[in-house]
């Protein structure tokens, strides 16, 4: 990206627009992402993104939102380098809001909860948007759309969901998932609920789902949930456990691998992103000690399985896992369900004036389903080094 977009001053524009210019720039590496000891497995990443955007004031309650995103992507490894780029319009919708109720119409950003089956990929450099039609209405939002930018974008796919959120009790949701299957359409559906609780000074949120449906020609009959409970051990130290688990397997007749639609899987299962929430059992650790206003240091330890040993090793973008010749996964259930263990540190500066610092380090041992189905036991390590500017 040019270094000198970060330098204009912006000039004096009409007081019903609100242009806005935001820059992030994101240095990784990955060595040996595939548990594999040969160098050229090796990979290094320079992502940029820039986005240039105005929200406009088009009369009392209506407003309009444009934003154009450029995200690219340079890569090194020892067999090949290169780099991919993608230009196109992240957000482009017309919003009309009151006191009790909320329309949406056009390229938008849908979150859900803590994102874990509805979300906007932010990580990625290329994030998530979804064209579509959305009415929030008290404690009701009811929205329904298809994709408009995203990784690898199934043309086909739609997507729909209805909400009720109460203070006392969360949020439900049933989500509506259509998409064209390689043997048969995929019609899935989702009833999730998320809640979270104080309880005496420790913070306790649960999600559960349960779908149904049809996936590929298969009865879909799945399952996840998600506990943590975080609470302060010291003035500026919080503590926080967490749990997660989704069923995986099946067989002709049914599959009971969850499909986690359409998330925001960083960092919720470890800095790697080497678990989605599919197929999975974690246990986590998490230590956040707040330095300063503007520095916050993390520490986390984590410990993955498989639910069922037959199934895949499912990564955060959903699908299986890489490896040399092939993918992790031991149809004959012989490898067993131990995945391995992760490290992590990181650490975050955040000024409103000069932006935002980030770096982070991972480290993950395999277990002994890795080692058999990948023939290797090296560690593999991750690393990342990011600043994100807006004004």
């Amino acid at each position: 990206m040019p270094l000198f977009l970060l330098a204009i001053t912006p000039p004096d524009t009409p007081t019903w627009m609100h242009p806005y210019i935001e820059d992030r720039e994101r240095y990784e590496r990955h060595i040996n992402p595939s548990f594999n000891s040969p160098a050229d497995r090796n990979r290094a990443d320079l992502y940029s993104r820039l986005r240039v955007g105005s929200t406009f004031d088009i009369r009392p309650n209506l407003t309009a939102k444009i934003e154009y995103q450029n995200s690219h992507d340079l890569f090194w490894t020892q067999a090949l380098n290169g780099s991919t780029d993608n230009s196109d319009l992240s957000l482009a919708y017309v919003k009309y809001a009151n006191s009790t109720e909320t329309l949406i119409a056009g390229r938008q950003k849908i979150e859900l909860g803590e994102q874990r089956l509805i979300g906007s990929t932010e990580w990625l450099t290329l994030a998530r948007s979804f064209d579509a039609g959305r009415a929030q209405v008290g404690q009701w939002d009811v929205w329904g759309g298809k994709l408009g930018v995203a990784n690898n974008k199934p043309e086909a796919a739609q997507i729909g969901a209805i909400t009720h959120t109460d203070k006392n009790w969360g949020t439900t949701s049933v989500i509506a998932k259509h998409d064209l299957g390689a043997k048969a359409n995929i019609d899935i559906q989702t009833l999730d609920h998320f809640v979270t609780h104080d309880f005496a000074g420790t913070a306790v949120s649960a999600e559960g789902a349960l779908q149904t449906g049809s996936n590929n020609g298969r009865d879909q009959r799945a399952w996840a949930w998600h506990v943590k409970a975080s609470r302060p051990i010291l003035p500026k130290t919080t503590l926080s456990v967490q749990g997660d688990a989704a069923s995986g397997g099946g067989n002709a007749d049914t599959s009971r691998t969850f499909d986690n639609l359409y998330p925001s899987n960083h960092n919720l299962y470890g800095l790697a992103d080497t678990t989605g929430w599919k197929n999975m059992n974690h246990l986590g650790v998490m230590l956040d000690n707040r330095v300063s206003t503007n520095w916050t240091v993390r520490a986390s330890a984590h410990a993955y399985s498989l639910r069922d040993t037959s199934d895949a090793w499912y990564a955060a973008t959903g699908g299986a896992n890489p490896r040399s010749g092939g993918s992790f996964i031991d149809k004959t259930g012989l490898s067993g369900r131990d995945l391995g263990n992760e490290i992590d540190l990181e650490a975050i500066l955040a000024s409103k004036r000069s932006g935002t610092l980030s770096a982070g380090i991972a480290f993950f041992d395999p277990g002994h389903f890795v080692q058999a189905v990948g023939g290797h036991s090296n560690q593999m390590t991750y690393g990342f080094l990011q600043y994100q500017f807006r004004f």
